[in-house]
């Protein structure tokens, strides 16, 4: 695991598809720790909350449904639907994590097509829609991706 920010507080955001921080002066209010890449992140003593951005979103998906005791929270951004579901090596229904959909209105490769699909497929998810949205959602959804994964967390 590569740790983007270290936090003041005990709340780990594994950030799965990009490798800088989407927003670093969020980031720091919050206080969590920041880091990317996944399974060292199960040694993390608490729980934590998992971002998927675009294609990544698989690999959060299958992370969460790895370690559902670790991963509470889950945000999906962008994230197609899979080519082949009978191709994932899990289940979607293993994936328990309370669920954040974010998905923009004028992405022309996963808009609401898409979010509605994982909504309906994911059995604790919530779809908002970005109206001016496009593919690019993380930087400017920051703040909401991280207002769910760590919702009480404050520096």
């Amino acid at each position: 695991m590569r740790i983007l920010v270290e936090g003041t507080v005990e709340r780990l955001v594994l950030l799965l598809g990009a490798d800088d921080d989407p927003g670093p002066a969020e980031t720091w209010a919050r206080g969590v720790t920041l880091a990317v890449t996944d399974e060292a992140a199960v040694d993390h003593s608490g729980p934590i909350g998992v971002v998927g951005a675009w294609g990544a979103g698989l690999e959060a998906l299958a992370f969460a449904a790895r370690h559902p005791g670790l991963v509470d929270r889950l945000v999906l951004v962008a994230t197609p639907i899979p080519d082949e579901v009978e191709g994932l090596k899990f289940k979607l229904s293993e994936v328990t994590a309370k669920t954040l959909l974010l998905f923009g209105a004028k992405d022309p490769d996963a808009g609401a097509r898409h979010g509605t699909w994982w909504q309906k497929n994911l059995p604790a998810a919530r779809l908002e829609m970005n109206p001016d949205g496009d593919h690019d959602l993380l930087t400017p959804m920051w703040k909401r991706v991280l207002s769910h994964l760590a919702p009480r967390a404050k520096r």
